[in-house]
């Protein structure tokens, strides 16, 4: 399935943040200027024409440029889960779970309260001992795909952060309170999200990222959150 960021919504959102936007043929190439010369990644793209790319890293004078996956300059997970939406089989233990989430009578809703969200994000990502996300780019992500392929999720004590393009949606950022944790907010949240996006006929959530041991020494902090995350029964998908 293509990759949401190569769609024009995600060049969009990559424009606000200040990355000139060229496409080859189908693809996405973003391109950062820096003084005379520049930077250039390009994102899991279908088919990249080499050639095509060697005149764009001229134009611009590119003393970078990353195509991913590939080796070095890894900006996106090496490794993620797949929810079939059509075809849930979600395991017992979970299962169990968002029912015991259920039972705390959390309340959640649909909302645009982006600020609201970022903050329960920061406290999130310093539980986990995680960096925090540049609120520019959470916030510009929402709305670049706003109004009809964003949404944000939340309840008193968790949220998530979703987009969507075609057929798949993306699982971009979840917070999860200390509160949250004890309350297993997180099941209520992503059961609801799934609910959510097959109720938009979207055949597919990406949840974006778990820990790839191909990597040891790269992202070791994501094991609690992968244990999670593989706790849905998806497809895990490498790349």
């Amino acid at each position: 399935m293509p990759d949401v960021r190569q769609s024009d919504l995600y060049a969009k959102y990559m424009q606000s943040l200040g990355w000139i936007v060229e496409k080859i043929d189908d693809t996405n190439v973003f391109i950062k200027k820096i003084l005379f010369f520049s930077v250039i990644k390009i994102q899991r793209p279908n088919i990249l024409s080499l050639s095509k790319l060697k005149l764009l890293k001229n134009k611009y004078r590119a003393i970078k440029v990353n195509i991913e996956p590939g080796q070095g300059w890894r900006l996106l997970p090496t490794k993620t889960i797949i929810i079939d939406l059509l075809n849930l089989n979600i395991p017992k233990d979970t299962r169990y779970e968002i029912r015991k989430s259920q039972n705390t009578k959390l309340l959640i809703k649909v909302t645009d309260d982006i600020d609201g969200f970022y903050k329960m994000l920061q406290e999130t990502m310093r539980i986990g001992h995680w960096e925090i996300p540049i609120k520019r780019e959470v916030t510009n992500l929402y709305k670049a795909f706003k109004p009809y392929n964003s949404a944000i999720l939340m309840t008193q004590h968790s949220g998530c952060l979703m987009i969507w393009d075609k057929d798949t949606a993306h699982y971009m950022y979840a917070a999860n309170t200390t509160s949250g944790l004890k309350l297993g907010a997180a099941y209520l949240t992503l059961w609801d999200a799934i609910k959510f996006c097959q109720k938009k006929g979207l055949k597919y959530l990406d949840l974006e990222g778990i820990y790839d041991e191909r990597f040891p020494s790269e992202n070791k902090n994501w094991q609690g959150f992968t244990k999670f995350k593989m706790g849905w029964g998806g497809e895990v998908v490498e790349y």
